[in-house]
């Protein structure tokens, strides 16, 4: 496969010397004129020294990811190389048949910038962000039918796929329900018009720590989506719920997710309305709150915007907790730092004057590794605090 080479500019090298897997088209000195989006290219120093492999796109703020490539490896090689690295880190992880829900490729955590890939029991949903990793797609797809797996759907994440690119790439006659197990429990999720690849398994951890503290308690969980929290409270012995969420189909979702694991859905409601106007307007209390909002910001420009919303959301939140209840707060957004977030709930709580402990800090689920020269990817933040 013919490389082609990019001079980055004087001083911009060195998150690349560090390991960062990312380079923006303002680092290379000069663009050349029939550079294109799938191209495969060595990135240089302004001194001429070698400093990484990777794939372009054109179109992306990112124009380079990186491919941590061994000597004289080919790219196609060193993609299986690093997905068989990635499944065989999985499959460590996950020996018993309590779960078999998780995420098999983690992007940049496991060195392949760009590709996510889930595993839902017998089917893998598969989504890009760069259209650079087109030209790999046969050599992806190939080492992905591994064992197990009948159907592999590759989700269309970005905006100048062609449409038609969103399709079952493996298998035949994909069910539009996939059911798999979490700690288990049962869970159906739809691939093809699904959130994301179809189900947030970065909170699978947190779940579990819910299931753990529910038992006799009143429970609340704000923008619940398919019910994840809510199954793992009913899982947790919980008095009672209620789950709030804007999208009725997600709420039908949730309801078939409790009778899936032959839960009553008398003692668990189902609220259609904004979180906002939800807290606000209720008067209820209960003894274990989640908060769970979708992301607030879609770049770093916005973070501002974000850690405002955060700190009214977790004083909306806060004023719903019992005296001597605990509060589980979370955000997935990427341009928000732990500090500014744990900031912007401290402020919240200073606001309405409850005193908070934080019980516990948490993160992603341990089968979504982060690189260490990736902050970008340790996203997910979560707050486990007892309200007094």
């Amino acid at each position: 496969m013919i490389k082609k080479s990019l001079q980055i500019k004087k001083n911009r090298e060195f998150s690349l010397l560090k390991g960062h897997p990312w380079l923006y088209s303002e680092a290379v000195k000069e663009m050349p004129a029939d550079l294109k989006t799938g191209d495969f290219v060595d990135l240089f120093s302004h001194k001429q020294q070698w400093l990484a492999t990777g794939y372009v796109d054109i179109d992306s703020k990112i124009l380079v990811r990186t491919l941590p490539l061994q000597q004289n490896e080919t790219i196609e090689s060193g993609i299986c190389r690093l997905i068989q690295s990635a499944i065989a880190l999985r499959q460590s992880f996950f020996v018993d048949r309590q779960t078999d829900a998780y995420r098999l490729i983690n992007g940049e955590g496991d060195f392949l910038p760009g590709l996510i890939v889930d595993r839902y029991g017998e089917a893998l949903s598969m989504q890009i962000y760069s259209l650079g990793l087109d030209a790999l797609m046969k050599t992806i797809i190939d080492q992905l039918k591994i064992p197990g797996i009948r159907w592999i759907y590759r989700r269309n994440q970005i905006r100048l796929a062609r449409q038609e690119s969103s399709k079952l790439v493996f298998g035949q006659k994909m069910p539009e329900k996939i059911v798999f197990s979490e700690n288990g429990l049962k869970y159906s999720t739809d691939l093809i018009n699904g959130q994301k690849t179809g189900f947030f398994l970065d909170q699978r951890d947190n779940r579990q720590m819910i299931r753990t503290l529910a038992n006799g308690k009143t429970f609340l969980n704000i923008c619940g989506y398919t019910g994840a929290f809510t199954v793992a409270a009913a899982a947790g012995k919980a008095k009672s719920s209620v789950t709030v969420d804007t999208a009725k189909p997600a709420l039908a979702e949730a309801e078939a997710n409790l009778s899936l694991n032959g839960f009553s859905t008398a003692k668990h409601q189902m609220v259609c309305a904004d979180m906002y106007e939800f807290l606000q307007n209720h008067r209820q209390t209960y003894d274990l709150v989640v908060l769970d909002p979708p992301s607030m910001a879609k770049n770093r420009k916005d973070s501002e915007k974000a850690i405002r919303a955060y700190q009214k959301l977790n004083i909306c939140g806060m004023k719903v907790v019992k005296p001597g209840g605990m509060l589980f707060t979370a955000s997935c957004t990427s341009q928000v730092s732990r500090e500014e977030f744990i900031t912007a709930v401290r402020d919240a709580a200073a606001r309405i004057g409850r005193h908070a402990r934080i019980v516990q800090e948490t993160y992603h689920a341990f089968d979504h590794p982060t690189s260490l020269a990736h902050p970008e990817g340790r996203y997910l933040k979560g707050l486990l605090l007892r309200l007094d």
